[in-house]
C-alpha cells in the first residue's frame, strides 16, 4: 500500500511539474535504470553474443536443471544429460491461465526481482517475476540485436512508448528527454495527423542514430515526411519496431523515409525469446534465448510454443503464447533447436483475424492487401466487428482521397475477402483510437471474446 501511495505521489509531482522538471525527473529515472540494469553482469552477456560464446545445448540443460531444483511444479522431472532435448520435450505444455493461477509454484523469487505485466490484448492479463539477471539479460541481447545492425550500445535513440508521460493538455509538446540513457520518448497515444510535424522537427533536433518503438506511430512520422519530400538531414543506422505487427507498406514507408533498415522485432512481456529480421531479408530465430517449437495450424501457419532461457525467476517452458508465424513447410511439428525454420512472416496474435461471411477466419495479413496501392491516400487503416455480419471500417485519409471512387474499391476488395453478405460501414476520423498501452491494433474482433 505505501508503494502504491508512492508511486501515486511521484504521478502527481511529475504532471504538475513544469515541463524543465518533467525532463529532469524522467532522466532521473533512466540514471536509476542505467545504473541497475547495464551492470557487469550486462557487459559479460552482451560480449558473449557478440563473441558467439552461448552455446543453446548448454543453456537448455542449465534450465532443465533450474526447472528441477528450483520450481515447484517441475521438481519431479526426468534429466537425461545424454538426451537433453528428449528430457525438454516430455515437459508438459503451459497455457496462459496455468501460468496466472499458479504463478507462485512455477516462480522462484530469490534477490531482487520486478514484476513483468502483459497489455492484456489477448483479453486475459497476466504477470510474471522477472528477477535482476533476468532483465539484465534481455537488455544484453536486445543491444545485441542492435549492435548487429550497426547501433552501438547508448547511441542516441527516439522511442515511441505507449507511457503515460505527458498530460493530456501536452501542447503539442509531448516528447521527455532521458539524457542518462541519451534517448529521446515519445507519448504514441498523444500523436495525430495534426501534430506529427512537431514530432518530426524534435527528431530533427535531437538526431537519433537509432528508432524504436511502436510501428504506426514510427510510421505517421515516415508519412509526413514522404508526403513532404522531406529526408532525414541525419543518418539514421536502424529502426527497431515493437509490440505491434509491422504491416509491409509501413516498412516501405519507413525505410524509404529513414533511409535505414527496418528490423523486426518478436518478444513478449512474458519473456518468450526473440525473432527479429525482415520478411525480405529473412527472419533470424535467437537460439541463444530460447527454443521455439511449431504447430501447423493451417496452410503456411504456425502456432508457436515458446521456451525462454532469459527468464529463471517465472520460467516460460512449452507455453502456448497464442501468437502465430508464416513459415515455408507443409510439415506438422518444428522446432528450432533442431529444424533449419524458415520463417518468412510474423502474423501475431492467433485472434487478429476477421469471420468471414460463411464462417471461416481471414488473418490479419488481409489489412495489407486491402489497401494495397492506397498507401499514399490512406493515413491509417482499421477494420473492427463486433457484430457478425458488420464490419466498421475506421480510416484516416487525405485530400486526395476520392471518397466516392475509392471507397467503391476498398468496399468491392471486402466483399471479396469477407463477404458479399457482410455490411461495411465507412468512418472516416482524425485518428484511429489508441488501446490505453499506445498501440494501434489494425484488427478488433470482438466477437471472439463473446
Amino acid at each position: 500500500m505505501l508503494k502504491k501511495m508512492m508511486d501515486a505521489s511521484v504521478h502527481t509531482i511529475y504532471f504538475k511539474s513544469p515541463i524543465f522538471m518533467q525532463h529532469a525527473i524522467t532522466s532521473a529515472y533512466g540514471y536509476k535504470q542505467k545504473k541497475k540494469r547495464y551492470n557487469k553482469m550486462y557487459k559479460d552477456a552482451f560480449d558473449r553474443y557478440v563473441a558467439g560464446e552461448v552455446d543453446k545445448e548448454q543453456c537448455l540443460l542449465e534450465l532443465l536443471h533450474h526447472l528441477k531444483k528450483n520450481i515447484g511444479v517441475y521438481r519431479d522431472i526426468d534429466i537425461d544429460d545424454q538426451n537433453v532435448m528428449g528430457s525438454f520435450l516430455a515437459l508438459p505444455m503451459m497455457v496462459k491461465e496455468e501460468l496466472r493461477n499458479d504463478l507462485e509454484a512455477r516462480s522462484h523469487k530469490v534477490g531482487k526481482f520486478l514484476i513483468s505485466r502483459t497489455s492484456g490484448t489477448s483479453g486475459i492479463n497476466l504477470m510474471v517475476y522477472e528477477s535482476e539477471r533476468d532483465y539484465t539479460m534481455r537488455m544484453a541481447y536486445l543491444d545485441y540485436i542492435k549492435f548487429r545492425h550497426g547501433v552501438k550500445p547508448f547511441s542516441r535513440r527516439a522511442s515511441f512508448t505507449g507511457r503515460e508521460i505527458a498530460p493530456p493538455d501536452h501542447r503539442n509538446i509531448f516528447w521527455r528527454y532521458n539524457l542518462a540513457m541519451r534517448q529521446i520518448l515519445y507519448c504514441s497515444m498523444h500523436m495525430t495527423p495534426d501534430n506529427i510535424g512537431h514530432v518530426y522537427e524534435s527528431m530533427r533536433r535531437f538526431k537519433p542514430s537509432s528508432i524504436d518503438g511502436m510501428p504506426s506511430s514510427i510510421h505517421m512520422v515516415a508519412k509526413y515526411m514522404l508526403q513532404n519530400n522531406i529526408k532525414a538531414d541525419w543518418d539514421v543506422e536502424a529502426v527497431f519496431p515493437t509490440a505491434e505487427i509491422l504491416l509491409p507498406h509501413i516498412l516501405r514507408d519507413i525505410e524509404a523515409a529513414f533511409g535505414a533498415v527496418v528490423v523486426d522485432q518478436y518478444a513478449s512481456s512474458e519473456g518468450a525469446p526473440f525473432i527479429y529480421g525482415s520478411p525480405e531479408a529473412g527472419y533470424h530465430i535467437a537460439n541463444e534465448t530460447g527454443v521455439f517449437e511449431f504447430v501447423r495450424a493451417g496452410e503456411g501457419v504456425y502456432d508457436m510454443i515458446v521456451t525462454s532461457f532469459l527468464n529463471h525467476a517465472t520460467p516460460i517452458v512449452r507455453y502456448k503464447i497464442g501468437d502465430q508465424v508464416e513459415i515455408d513447410s507443409d510439415r506438422a511439428y518444428l522446432n528450432s533447436h533442431r529444424d533449419d525454420v524458415r520463417i518468412t512472416k510474423i502474423l501475431g496474435r492467433e485472434m487478429d483475424y476477421l469471420i468471414a461471411s460463411d464462417g471461416h477466419k481471414v488473418m490479419n495479413v488481409v489489412v495489407n492487401w486491402i489497401v494495397d496501392g492506397y498507401e499514399e491516400k490512406i493515413l491509417q487503416f482499421q477494420l473492427v466487428q463486433r457484430k457478425r455480419h458488420e464490419i466498421t471500417v475506421n480510416m484516416v485519409v487525405n485530400a486526395d482521397y476520392e471518397t466516392e471512387a475509392d471507397e467503391k474499391e476498398i468496399r468491392r476488395r471486402l466483399k471479396w475477402k469477407l463477404g458479399d453478405d457482410n455490411t461495411y460501414v465507412f468512418n472516416y476520423v482524425k485518428a484511429i483510437p489508441k488501446g490505453r498501452n499506445g498501440k494501434v491494433r489494425f484488427i478488433i474482433n470482438d466477437l471472439v471474446k463473446q
